[in-house]
């Protein structure tokens, strides 16, 4: 039985490192794809566009992260 236990608690774990993986690379993979977009459409001299929304993103993942496993409510 605790054999059991023990392997349903690494999947949890499992589970919860995979989505949080997830929760962080997207942000941040959609913020170079749209900075990049802009970069070609936007020909604004100095700002990169790139950049500073893959910082957004950084920013947005860490808090999808923050939120996964602290902030939300436990079962």
């Amino acid at each position: 039985m605790e054999a059991r236990r023990q392997k349903g608690k690494f999947w949890h774990y499992a589970q919860v490192l995979g989505v949080g993986g997830w929760l962080l690379v997207i942000p941040i993979v959609a913020g170079a794809y749209l900075g990049k977009y802009l970069d070609k459409k936007i020909a604004a001299g100095g700002i990169s566009w790139t950049i500073t929304l893959i910082i957004i993103g950084i920013a947005a993942g860490f808090y999808n992260i923050w939120y996964l496993l602290i902030k939300r409510p436990r079962k």
